[in-house]
């Protein structure tokens, strides 16, 4: 056989032998590792390292939301588990703080840092079916499109977030929503393991209910970047040949009185568990519009049936109604009826903020909030409701460290701009409409949208007793405290 180099090595070898360059001219000199320690890494992996002088790193140093500006020393691409053990033996032998990204997609920037490193897996991508043992195993670097459409054709299934570039690592770590969680649960309840990688960089462990049961309790719920870096993540798949996506849209003036008839009938009683949706307001041509999309996970007709009560209320009008699988209507209905915001601009930076709803509003409390959200400084603010029950409720709390269980539903505001001025003017608006909605809120929040502004994360994520243990866990899994965040699991 040929006896030559791949373009892949040849590629290496080219990035080693400048990082050696480097080396021999011991530039910058203020660097805290040798250069020849870098090449060295760089050389053992199969995925490769990114510097700040490098030509991608102003897009590679970036999240998914352009208002978090980092500014990492070193970001490691990783291929291979091997590439993982290697990045964290590294920043361990040179002192430096971490940070594990899979899809960027922390709403409080948690997946990047400044002056450290970035060890990123999205590279580590691929989905396994077991169909034998109904199960399959998923990297965290896979993104939905690519898991969904892996599983799509199968009739099997494991519910995934709206959103097709989100990735597994972080979100299920964080608990994970979607539209058939009423169904099946949220994600973290599929899950039968967790193949994760120890601060230690060396040690290996499979956390799943018989092993290691402490850190399998704690990395559902627990959130990323706390315990380790997760390697594999194996599902238990429900059978889901088909579903019924479907979407409602009223006029403003029925607004109030469809989310008045939602909660009493459509989250944690009344509506079937094959009923998942999202209700959305926001703008669109510069007006406000008011719209339910979703799935039932089933027929057409007895999707159509359990929405009738919805389809009874004045000006109502089905605007999406079309069967197929869950990866081709999960894409459908990131465009259909329409996508909001309308036509936001590229370089829009997000804020947000979110809560549990935890007693009944009245009809007059649901129009006071779409009275004061009409008033948004500019058209491409956003709220939504993602409803619980069903399977959400049924799994035990105490069971793992996504806690939120018997609420009605998790009420997110999105606010977008493209400079100070207009920060400062919506994130004032934000203010004002989460304080309107405060007094029916539990204080609880979804651990998968942090935010940087909570004074008591802790208990706003997971609550006294759970994050005690949590941090048991901590003290057994990273003793040392090797990853560490903003909000991530204190020492005890």
């Amino acid at each position: 056989m040929a006896h030559r180099k791949s373009p892949a090595r040849r590629a290496k070898d080219e990035r080693v032998a400048h990082l050696l360059a480097l080396a021999a001219a011991n530039a910058p000199a203020d660097s805290p590792w040798p250069w020849d320690a870098l090449a060295a890494l760089e050389k053992a992996m199969v995925g490769y390292v990114v510097l700040p002088t490098d030509k991608d790193y102003p897009t590679d140093r970036l999240e998914s939301n352009p208002a978090f500006q980092a500014f990492p020393l070193l970001i490691a691409y990783c291929k291979t588990e091997t590439d993982a053990m290697l990045c964290v033996q590294f920043a361990r032998t040179w002192k430096l703080w971490v940070a594990v990204r899979c899809g960027g997609h922390s709403t409080a920037g948690y997946s990047v840092n400044t002056g450290g490193m970035v060890i990123d897996l999205k590279n580590l991508s691929g989905v396994a079916l077991d169909t034998a043992n109904q199960c399959v195993h998923v990297l965290p670097g896979t993104d939905f499109d690519h898991f969904n459409s892996a599983m799509g054709a199968t009739g099997w299934h494991v519910p995934t977030g709206a959103c097709g570039n989100v990735c597994v690592g972080g979100f299920v770590q964080g608990g994970g929503y979607g539209y058939t969680s009423r169904q099946f649960g949220i994600q973290s309840d599929m899950v039968e393991s967790m193949r994760v990688l120890l601060a230690d960089g060396q040690t290996i462990v499979t956390a799943s209910a018989t092993e290691h049961a402490d850190l399998y309790w704690a990395l559902r719920g627990g959130t990323g970047g706390n315990f380790g870096v997760l390697l594999q993540v194996t599902y238990r798949m429900e059978l889901l040949p088909s579903v019924w996506a479907w979407s409602i849209g009223w006029d403003a003036a029925h607004a109030a009185d469809v989310l008045v008839l939602l909660q009493k009938d459509f989250m944690r009683t009344g509506a079937p568990d094959a009923l998942g949706y999202m209700m959305n307001l926001g703008f669109r041509d510069g007006k406000p519009v008011f719209m339910i999309q979703g799935m039932y996970c089933g027929t057409r007709d007895d999707g159509m049936a359990a929405i009738a009560p919805l389809l009874a209320v004045p000006s109502a009008r089905l605007l999406v109604d079309q069967e197929g699988t869950y990866p081709a209507m999960n894409k459908l209905l990131e465009d259909a009826p329409y996508e909001l915001p309308q036509d936001l601009p590229d370089n829009a930076c997000e804020s947000k903020s979110s809560g549990y709803i935890g007693r009944t509003l009245t009809k007059e409390e649901w129009q006071a909030a779409i009275d004061y959200f009409v008033t948004s400084p500019n058209t491409y603010s956003m709220f939504y409701l993602e409803p619980y029950g069903g399977a959400i409720q049924r799994y035990p709390a105490a069971d793992s460290a996504f806690v939120h269980r018997d609420v009605d539903a998790d009420l997110v505001a999105d606010v977008f701009w493209t400079d100070a001025a207009e920060r400062e003017r919506m994130e004032k608006w934000l203010a004002g409409f989460m304080d309107l909605m405060r007094p029916f809120l539990t204080g609880a929040v979804y651990q998968n949208y942090p935010d940087g502004s909570l004074v008591d994360y802790a208990q706003a994520y997971w609550g006294t007793d759970t994050y005690t243990r949590l941090q048991q866990v901590k003290q057994t899994y990273d003793p040392d405290n090797f990853f560490h965040f903003a909000q991530s699991v204190k020492m005890p």
